[in-house]
């Protein structure tokens, strides 16, 4: 029997932005399946400082991810899809802008005491991306080349002499900010064919959690995205970080492929959407200002052990050190949280540095030779 053409996409959202297609049943997602079966799949998150309220997000753009998934990279299509031999064929890129670089939640002076709001965006926390720093022109770029690219990578002779393109989705989980920072750089994800879903508002997400909007980090952990069957202890220890740019992306692609995999595997869509719980283990829900039960069952952690530890050391040691963490208007750095003395450390002399390449850390910070005691100074440009 043939499948069901189901419309590509639901209800418009935004401009060029739309509800990813109707899924209730589990045909309705054999049907999809089936239709995104040679669809490249890509997500795009940003994240943004907080201590520049009132300005736009562009201008407070602090981190850039992007993370792509083709099925076309698979060197056996012919084989059964599963989500676990998919996973570690997810590409990622993770940029973070130079003028914010030593913003971190143990720096920002916007978050004084353990009860203030926190700092959300965890910069030196990617696990699969070695972290580059930019500016932000140049990490739209970077996206824009991605996409282009994206839209005719693997392209067979004759696929390429008609002048096709491939289908590539981009999706994001509430994607405002992205599309408002999309709009004042004057970047057009959809320049060459692309699709542009808002992924939380997938209908599967509003019938599992009776929300119509939810927070990703609960949602795709009851997919199964986690860190609990890495290969490192480290990793296990620390959980999954969110708020990484990179990370969110690689979890929202990951998500979906787990989405997609119960078209093959029904156990899983029985077990998240439809299992019934113990009376013990029902968990409560604040719905239309009420408690509500919510069916279902997070499905077990997806396997990790394809994880290299080493891109999460190498992006962690990057941190900046409490020397050179910002100070607040009055000079003072948040030193009081973590009683860090910053007094009499290094003297910084202010040299401002072209932000047009793109350059790793090692190829920024070079060994500086030490001088006489009180004699400190900076052989090379420091960054913006």
């Amino acid at each position: 029997m043939a499948s069901k053409e189901v419309q590509s996409t639901g209800r418009q959202v935004d401009e060029y932005l739309y509800e990813p297609p109707s899924v209730s049943t589990i045909q309705d997602l054999k049907d999809m399946y089936n239709q995104l079966k040679d669809t490249i799949l890509v997500s795009i998150d940003f994240e943004c400082t907080d201590h520049l309220p009132g300005t736009s997000y562009y201008e407070r753009l602090s981190e850039v991810g992007m993370a792509w998934y083709d099925p076309r990279d698979d060197p056996s299509p012919s084989r059964k899809f599963t989500v676990e031999k998919a996973l570690p064929k997810i590409r990622s890129v993770h940029c973070i802008m130079r003028k914010y670089k030593n913003f971190t939640a143990d720096s920002c002076f916007a978050h004084k005491t353990l009860e203030e709001k926190s700092h959300k965006a965890m910069p030196y926390s990617c696990y699969f991306a070695k972290s580059y720093f930019c500016n932000r022109e140049k990490a739209m770029a970077i996206i824009e080349e991605k996409m282009k690219w994206l839209s005719t990578r693997r392209l067979s002779r004759k696929e390429a002499a008609g002048g096709k393109k491939r289908k590539v989705i981009v999706l994001y989980w509430d994607a405002r900010l992205e599309t408002s920072v999309f709009r004042e750089a004057g970047v057009d994800i959809t320049a060459h064919g692309a699709e542009q879903w808002d992924f939380q508002l997938l209908r599967l997400f509003h019938m599992r959690f009776r929300r119509l909007r939810n927070k990703a980090e609960n949602m795709l952990y009851s997919l199964g995205v986690s860190l609990a069957s890495s290969s490192s202890p480290d990793l296990q220890s620390k959980g999954f970080t969110w708020h990484n740019a990179t990370n969110d992306c690689w979890a929202t692609v990951a998500g979906f492929l787990q989405v997609l995999s119960m078209a093959e595997q029904p156990w899983k869509w029985k077990r998240w959407l439809e299992e019934e719980k113990s009376d013990d283990d029902w968990e409560m829900i604040l719905w239309s200002d009420s408690k509500e039960r919510r069916a279902g069952t997070d499905l077990e952690a997806l396997d990790m052990s394809w994880l290299d530890a080493r891109n999460f050391d190498r992006n962690a040691a990057l941190s900046p050190p409490p020397m050179k963490w910002p100070k607040d208007a009055s000079g003072q750095r948040n030193s009081e949280k973590y009683e860090v003395d910053c007094i009499g450390i290094l003297e910084f002399v202010g040299i401002s540095q072209p932000e047009s390449d793109l350059q790793t850390p090692e190829q920024q910070s070079k060994p500086r030779r030490r001088r006489r005691p009180g004699r400190w100074r900076r052989r090379c440009k420091p960054d913006g």
